[in-house]
């Protein structure tokens, strides 16, 4: 899949989740916690339901639930692409015949994610012409 959304603008919204599910870990004590933070930001974040780690020019997310068919990952990354306005790449797996039910669970969570933190897509390059 493609997305208009940028990767500093996941990398922003994903780190703020991290950082949520790594609190929420903590206070509640929720098994078996990792967290590792590399120059200030985190750089993953482990718990018994989801994952989120980060890398020089991308970023995962995985949640799953206690029925291991219920869960979904996915990965992010900066695409400029040369034929649209699309500026990241989003890649996930899904086993077969799950495809278009997966594709909808990781574009229903990152239209929540993104509404919550109240972010828009930026356009690399506009047609309009801004002559007056």
């Amino acid at each position: 899949m493609r997305s208009l959304f940028n990767f500093e603008q996941f990398e922003t919204v994903l780190q703020k989740l991290a950082h949520r599910i790594a609190i929420d870990a903590i206070t509640n004590l929720q098994g078996d916690i990792r967290i590792d933070v590399r120059h200030g930001k985190i750089s993953s974040v482990e718990t018994n339901r989801q994952t989120i780690r980060f890398y020089a020019n991308h970023a995962t997310y995985d949640e799953w639930s206690k029925k291991y068919t219920e869960g979904f990952s996915f990965d992010v990354e900066e695409k400029l692409y040369t034929t649209s306005n699309h500026s990241t790449k989003i890649s996930y797996y899904a086993p077969e015949g799950k495809t278009k039910k997966i594709a909808e669970k990781v574009t229903q969570f990152i239209d929540k994610i993104m509404a919550e933190a109240s972010i828009k897509p930026v356009p690399r390059f506009t047609l309009e012409n801004k002559t007056a």
